[in-house]
């Protein structure tokens, strides 16, 4: 099954007609189970370009208790692009906030909701994360989150003054594949776990300028920063698979970069000319980066982070535990159950093998219809889900504050190790000492 994480992807989505969808969710007034109608769970959405308009369209599509109260965009197509989203599926028409860049903070006062849901370019998500928990909401935030050490502490301690919920949208870990992993991890199946490898290499820069030839916040990034600078899609899994914030923590990094910005220049020398304005820009960000990091108790993972290679979409992954290995690029191995002995005479074979016994009921019992209506193969439904369940339920999510602090600062570490040249630097316990009791989260959410 493929789950790239792709603007194409979101486009095609986006494009569908509301039609069909729309009607199918004002027949279901009830939600799975109940005898009487859910209680309404209202949203306000801040930042509502292709990845805004998509969640408010899973929202309201897979999830008939959801109504969107509020929409917030400094874009005013993007804004009425969603607002005629929302009147289309469900008849009501949201207040739309767009007087300058801090409007959003006039939505997260109001009254009439009770979460946001935050997908506006990287550089405001962990500050508009904190102003929702001063004004009292629970949030959710889009990939890569925070981007200083700063927001990120900022983000944890709103969080712990306002006991208000935080869920972290990073839907890769929601990966059929990498859920089905998680839970052999917690059944034992590969030992002690002890080594992990993520990655997100995928060729972005079609999307380092729009039509008319203007730099996007993905370009800004690359051509202004360097380092891990979107790594949860390959680290959120690694971190899952081996209890990090639970019982183990990120203690250190370095990162090595290759070339910085050649491919990126090139295919801006292809797009616009050599002698265009848009040539002499020079980007910071490598062609490829990769980082080595440890963890308190002695385990290592590797990240590999590229959006500008000349290839096809890659997001691979890795776990190795004392009793067999998973690498999505070649199969599964189990010490007691694969055939051939280990070393080699060993034989991989598919993970789909294994798929009766160990397939995470997410996606057993609503796998079709995650693939029907989720997005990216299925794992924004999960993802989505999982944030309307926090809010109904009152509970803390499976991804929650902490992770989000955590797996994003590799954003600023990996910076820091390459301005020391690749030296090892130490990275920050958001927890304050709480990941060393391996139980201190167990309300949480999703089990195995």
């Amino acid at each position: 099954m493929s789950e790239k994480h792709s603007d194409l992807d979101r486009r095609s989505f986006l494009q569908q007609g509301l039609a069909g969808a729309g009607a199918a969710s004002l027949a279901a007034s009830l939600m799975p189970g109940q005898d009487k109608p859910a209680r309404p769970i209202r949203i306000g959405v801040i930042g509502v370009g292709p990845r805004g308009q998509w969640h408010v369209r899973n929202l309201l599509t897979n999830h008939p208790d959801v109504t969107i109260t509020a929409i917030c965009d400094i874009q005013e197509d993007h804004l009425g692009k969603a607002i005629e989203m929302v009147k289309e599926l469900r008849g009501s028409t949201p207040a739309g906030y767009s007087k300058g860049e801090y409007d959003y903070r006039n939505l997260c006062q109001r009254g009439d909701l009770e979460a946001v849901l935050i997908a506006t370019p990287v550089y405001w998500l962990g500050r508009m994360t904190a102003d929702a928990l001063r004004a009292g909401k629970h949030a959710a935030l889009e990939v890569a989150g925070p981007q200083t050490e700063e927001e990120c502490w900022d983000m944890v301690r709103e969080k712990q003054k306002s006991g208000k919920h935080v869920m972290f949208l990073e839907n890769c870990c929601y990966g059929n594949e990498n859920m089905m992993v998680y839970g052999m991890i917690k059944q034992g199946v590969f030992g002690e776990p002890y080594y992990a490898e993520g990655s997100y290499v995928h060729d972005c820069r079609f999307l380092f300028f729009d039509d008319n030839g203007k730099i996007t916040w993905r370009g800004e990034l690359q051509r202004d920063r360097y380092g891990s600078t979107y790594p949860q899609h390959g680290l959120g899994s690694n971190c899952k698979w081996l209890e990090i914030n639970d019982g183990d923590r990120l203690e250190s990094c370095q990162t090595m970069m290759a070339s910085g910005g050649h491919e990126a220049h090139l295919r801006t020398v292809r797009q616009f000319g050599a002698a265009s304005d848009q040539a002499r820009i020079q980007f910071k960000e490598g062609d490829f980066v990769t980082s080595l990091i440890s963890t308190a108790k002695g385990r290592m993972i590797r990240l590999d982070y590229s959006i500008c290679c000349t290839r096809p979409y890659s997001r691979y992954y890795l776990l190795q535990g004392t009793k067999g290995c998973w690498d999505s690029r070649s199969g599964i191995f189990l010490e007691e159950a694969s055939p051939g002995k280990s070393g080699s005479e060993g034989a991989w074979e598919p993970l789909e093998k294994y798929q009766p016994k160990y397939q995470h009921p997410y996606w057993r019992e609503e796998g079709a219809a995650a693939r029907r209506t989720g997005g990216h193969g299925g794992i924004d439904y999960h993802c989505i889900s999982d944030f309307v369940k926090m809010l109904r339920e009152d509970r803390e999510p499976w991804i929650d504050v902490y992770d989000a602090a955590t797996w994003s600062s590799i954003i600023f570490c990996s910076k820091l190790s390459l301005d020391r040249n690749g030296a090892r630097v130490p990275m920050p316990d958001f927890t304050d000492g709480k990941w060393k009791d391996p139980n201190w989260r167990k309300d949480r959410m999703l089990v195995s």
